[in-house]
């Protein structure tokens, strides 16, 4: 966790790990509009205080336990076989959606981004940019080298991979597909790009 600094003893990790764990429950369960900060400390068993010596906002609580939850999960080492890559970048994600609280509290993500909120916008800088750069690294790599077409547009070509992902995963329970998806979202992608 990305705690702000405190001065005095060292801060108890079990109180911020509750406090954490609290956060992603009603996250899921009530969406930010439904958790105040007296809801967290109530959830979490501890004082407004020991979350005020921790993080300076609800936004930023919320976001730093939502990072957390993300982890490296779009994050590959390149390993020069950009097919490999992007697969197992794209099977990461659908894993971490697939993980119950995380699924649950991404819709919720979703409308703060859109509308713009401090919420969505830090969640944006926080979360999202930097795995966007990370993504448009691996492209722009793959054509440096010659793998992909020299005019290849690689924030279009992010747009084009990341949109299918998060658009799957917005109408999952209305659709059946195939379980070589990623797989066939890829080659098409490729053979497109090259």
């Amino acid at each position: 966790m990305t705690e702000r600094r405190s001065t005095g003893r060292p801060l108890d990790t079990a109180v911020s790990e509750a406090i954490a764990k609290a956060v992603a429950g009603l996250l899921a369960e009530v969406g930010l509009a439904g958790m105040s900060v007296d809801s967290i400390a109530a959830r979490a068993g501890v004082s407004k205080a020991s979350i005020y010596r921790r993080w300076s906002s609800k936004e930023d609580l919320v976001v730093d336990v939502i990072a957390n939850l993300v982890g490296t999960e779009a994050v590959v080492a390149p390993s020069g076989d950009l097919r490999h890559d992007l697969i197992q970048l794209l099977a990461r994600i659908e894993a971490f959606f697939s993980e119950i609280q995380a699924g649950a509290i991404f819709p919720h993500l979703v409308a703060e981004v859109h509308n713009g909120t401090p919420l969505g916008r830090h969640y944006a800088e926080a979360v999202i940019l930097p795995r966007r750069r990370h993504l448009a690294g691996l492209l722009g790599a793959a054509r440096d080298r010659g793998d992909l077409r020299r005019d290849l547009d690689i924030d279009l070509a992010v747009d084009m991979l990341t949109g299918p992902v998060l658009l799957k995963k917005l109408i999952a329970p209305f659709l059946d597909s195939s379980p070589n998806w990623n797989e066939e979202l890829v080659d098409s992608l490729l053979r497109s790009w090259r």
